[in-house]
């Protein structure tokens, strides 16, 4: 007999025991009575196993919905974290590349202003050793040609003095210098 069934037959007694004259009291067998709660003690352990069971399965079914649920918020908020993660590293990526950028455009005009400077500097080293040279150069030419003037000189005395040789002023040709 399950508890359903004992309830009832323990409720159809009831109903069906015989009413005491002149009171709303009812006669009741004792031993049927006893009878049945026996069987509803016997039955209940059942019945309330089975609802233990089914309580603790709804309650297994909960936990399991609240676990996947809490995984399912962990999860959305580990890929929150992870996209706000990505989205920082670019940003912080795009901060170096625009800082590294910025140094080596500095660094490039640095090089490039101190390039200008030693090629200014190189030149005019150069001309002013160009200028010395040729000005060396313009003196020992100067003196060559002030020797060869004299040594023309010379020659024409030499060639005067002589007896009997035409004396002529046009004997070679006459170098000039040229002075500044």
């Amino acid at each position: 007999m399950n508890l359903e069934d004992g309830l009832n037959n323990l409720k159809s007694a009831l109903l069906n025991a015989q009413s005491s004259p002149f009171s709303n009291k009812k006669k009741v067998d004792a031993e049927m009575m006893l009878e049945i709660v026996d069987e509803l003690i016997e039955s209940t352990p059942a019945e309330i196993q089975k609802a233990r069971e089914i309580e603790k399965e709804r309650q297994n079914i909960l936990d399991d919905a609240r676990r996947q649920a809490n995984q399912i918020v962990k999860d959305a908020q580990a890929r929150a974290n992870e996209l706000v993660s990505e989205e920082e590293i670019v940003k912080q990526a795009h901060e170096y590349a625009t800082a590294e950028a910025a140094r080596a455009n500095e660094e490039a005009e640095s090089i490039i202003s101190n390039a200008k400077a030693q090629d200014l500097a190189i030149r005019k080293a150069m001309v002013e050793k160009l200028n010395i040279s040729l000005g060396e150069a313009h003196q020992v030419l100067s003196k060559c040609v002030a020797d060869v003037t004299a040594t023309h000189e010379a020659l024409d005395k030499i060639a005067g003095t002589m007896e009997g040789a035409p004396v002529t002023k046009d004997n070679g040709p006459k170098i000039t210098p040229v002075l500044k």
